[in-house]
């Protein structure tokens, strides 16, 4: 029979499987369920908690084989490699890099509780390693730190309430961000001049206090910019945080307010 998968955020992949004791037609049934459940899908392994299950059952795909293990346990480990990482339980297109073994050795029971062991590398390592994970109530997410996991966690929230579009990446540079920095470049520069009066002729003071209001018209217009291509960005990127309109109103506001208190130097400190 085939059985329904827990997605996330379904906390039910967070149960830890309990050891199988019984070699019956219960475990039967459900290898059975598991099989029809891997066939329909398209998968090649399933641990008994991807259907709510949490007893300690796998089922991998090796080649045109299906290798059941029951109570698997990792009884050795060898090298390391980077992997990007994906699994049935998280939405289509959501990934994330992290660390597996390269070579792994485990030791299991068969579905008539006969002692079995398997060495396994490469995909095939990664694969059994993912199922064993999800056996002791862990998913890909513990594998990353802690900035990396809280980065992913957010990228999950956003998609579950459809907000995130995984075809198109969140860049780490925004063509909004180069209006933005001009604009302050130019109020630090404006600032700079208010302590010139203390040195300066009437006359130049005038010239410095002509091109101080140039440059706040100038620091007007690239905020009107940023607010404007900030928006046609957030359309493009709606999976990054930044990007969505209340960062960019935020971010504008705390400009103007700036953009106010440098003004108002001009304007009471600088005008001769």
């Amino acid at each position: 029979m085939i059985k329904e998968l827990i997605t996330y955020p379904d906390e039910r992949i967070r149960y830890i499987s309990a050891d199988i004791r019984k070699y019956d037609d219960e475990l039967f049934e459900l290898l059975k369920n598991m099989h029809d459940t891997m066939e329909h899908h398209g998968l090649d392994a399933l641990s008994a908690i991807q259907i709510a299950i949490p007893y300690s059952a796998i089922i991998i795909k090796k080649g045109d084989e299906f290798i059941e293990l029951i109570n698997a346990r990792l009884i050795s480990t060898e090298g390391s490699e980077e992997i990007d990482e994906i699994n049935p339980y998280f939405p289509k297109g959501f990934s994330a890099k992290i660390k597996r073994y390269g070579k792994i050795k485990v030791v299991y029971e068969n579905r008539h509780g006969e002692l079995q062991h398997l060495d396994a590398e490469g995909e095939l390592s990664q694969r059994l390693q993912r199922q064993m994970d999800f056996l002791f109530g862990g998913t890909l997410l513990d594998k990353l730190g802690q900035a990396g996991r809280k980065e992913a966690e957010k990228v999950l929230v956003a998609q579950h309430e459809g907000i995130y579009d995984f075809g198109v990446s969140c860049p780490t540079v925004f063509v909004r961000d180069y209006f933005k920095r001009g604009a302050k470049y130019l109020m630090v520069l404006v600032g700079l001049t208010f302590i010139l009066p203390f040195f300066i002729s009437p006359e130049l003071r005038t010239l410095v206090y002509t091109l101080d209001k140039y440059a706040l018209v100038w620091v007007i217009l690239l905020m009107v910019v940023y607010f404007i291509y900030a928006q046609y960005e957030g359309k493009q990127y709606k999976q990054c945080t930044s990007c969505q309109i209340g960062n960019i109103i935020g971010t504008t506001a705390i400009m103007a307010f700036q953009l106010l208190i440098v003004g108002l130097g001009v304007f009471l400190w600088v005008a001769p």
